[in-house]
């Protein structure tokens, strides 16, 4: 064995005794079970896809890894058994299965910690849109929240597949229409709170979602000290793109009633389009169906929406609330919140609900102080928990339109905007005032 000087070692600072000793450079592992000097150049030997590109992006990634139970892999396929359709969107299809290897997983055996997997597991499998050898997707994705696990290919047909955690409770649009009778509104907030975390790592990355709806907000229900949660993840990010990337000239892909009305005029998608699509969704968890339900998909409502209709809010939400996600969907999007702005809102409305729900003397407490600041937190709170029993009040209500209509598809904004200036021009369009922001950019 070769023991390389400390002075050599750009990983010296990482290295700990707990994590037990590399056996081919003799020094201690940077993390469990992994040392990030030899161990990436092993992963990367052994295995073949039969394609350059796709071995080169799962390398790519390997060769980065600091964790042995990050390591994303070539998954030969005969190791994905009982392979099922469970979802198909707009530009593809996604199944689970069960992966025989089971993932990486560092467990401490023996005073030290080894590379291990679990036992076989039931894992997502999504075909990647556009060419066969296409590995964009792949690198968009692998910035989400979710785990990947990797790549593999079926051999029947030659496509392509991600491999990713499962989800057992569906997307968001799914759950609501479930479970929206049980949803208290302290379980929307920290749903939503979990959503606008991700929405900010997604824009702090540099990219903008452009497809960012509810059937793209999974659910999946963990165990947490005994106490199961749901866990909301932004997933879908094939369709995202960077900041600097150029216009989109002919159409846009999306689902209609969640796209920024100036992306509908054929504008550049900002992450402020993202914003948009945040408060339709927001608008959504309020009534628990999805938005424009028992409206036509076409460009009649894209061109409403162009001129200001937006979707309604279940009876007794919040003023705060609605005033928020309106923000989100003004017309001049120089005025909508940042996710961060969001993620502070949500958060701060989510504690103000847990302490008065953990408080069994809020009564008592209130009169030590009588502070602007105490008072918000239980007019806020107390104006969330009235939301809860007028929900319950309220008759169940039953969505009109398919599923099928909320995928995402092609949308033709040179029409649209040529339509909407000729509304305007001809003194259909109601409400001039969201006009000024539009004239700069259509022929108004």
């Amino acid at each position: 064995m070769i023991v390389f000087e400390t002075h050599d070692d750009k990983y010296a600072l990482k290295r700990n005794p707990n994590y037990g000793k590399c056996t081919d450079c003799n020094r201690f592992n940077t993390s469990k079970a992994w040392c990030q000097s030899c161990d990436p150049w092993k992963v990367t030997k052994g295995w073949t896809s039969g394609n350059k590109d796709i071995e080169n992006c799962i390398k790519e990634f390997q060769f980065e890894a600091i964790e042995y139970d990050k390591v994303i892999e070539w998954i030969p396929f005969d190791k994905l058994v009982d392979i099922q359709e469970i979802a198909k969107g707009g530009f593809g299809y996604v199944f689970s299965a069960i992966w025989l290897d089971g993932k990486r997983k560092a467990v401490y055996n023996e005073e030290k910690y080894i590379q291990s997997r679990t036992e076989p597991i039931i894992v997502a499998l999504k075909t990647l849109p556009g060419a066969q050898t296409s590995s964009t997707e792949f690198l968009q994705e692998v910035g989400s929240r979710l785990e990947i696990y990797g790549l593999t290919q079926n051999i029947a047909t030659n496509q392509y597949l991600m491999v990713f955690q499962f989800v057992n409770s569906g997307n968001l649009r799914q759950y609501l229409r479930i479970n929206f009778k049980k949803l208290i509104w302290k379980d929307k907030l920290l749903r939503l709170t979990d959503i606008s975390k991700d929405l900010i790592q997604i824009h702090e990355a540099g990219y903008i979602h452009c497809d960012f709806h509810s059937g793209n907000i999974l659910q999946h229900k963990e165990e947490l000290w005994l106490e199961k949660i749901i866990k909301s993840y932004i997933a879908d990010l094939g369709l995202s793109r960077n900041n600097k990337e150029p216009t989109l000239k002919k159409g846009i892909c999306g689902v209609l009633p969640y796209i920024a009305p100036e992306i509908l005029l054929g504008q550049k998608f900002t992450q402020a389009a993202d914003i948009y699509g945040f408060g339709v969704i927001m608008a959504e968890i309020t009534k628990g169906i999805p938005p424009f339900d028992g409206y036509l998909f076409n460009h009649d409502l894209a061109i409403k929406i162009c001129g200001g209709l937006r979707p309604d809010f279940a009876p007794g939400t919040p003023d705060c609330y609605i005033k928020l996600a309106n923000s989100c969907m003004n017309s001049d999007p120089q005025k909508w919140p940042t996710a961060k702005m969001l993620f502070d809102e949500f958060s701060k409305w989510y504690d103000f609900m847990n302490e008065q729900d953990t408080d069994d003397e809020v009564d008592t407490f209130d009169e030590y102080d009588e502070s602007n600041e105490l008072d918000e937190k239980f007019e806020i709170s107390n104006k969330f928990w009235e939301a809860d029993d007028i929900i319950q009040q309220q008759p169940i209500t039953m969505q009109k339109n398919l599923d099928s209509v909320y995928t995402s598809q092609f949308v033709d904004v040179d029409d649209i905007s040529q339509r909407f200036s000729e509304e305007v021009k001809s003194g259909n369009i109601a409400g001039k005032l969201h006009l000024k922001f539009y004239q700069d950019f259509i022929d108004i």
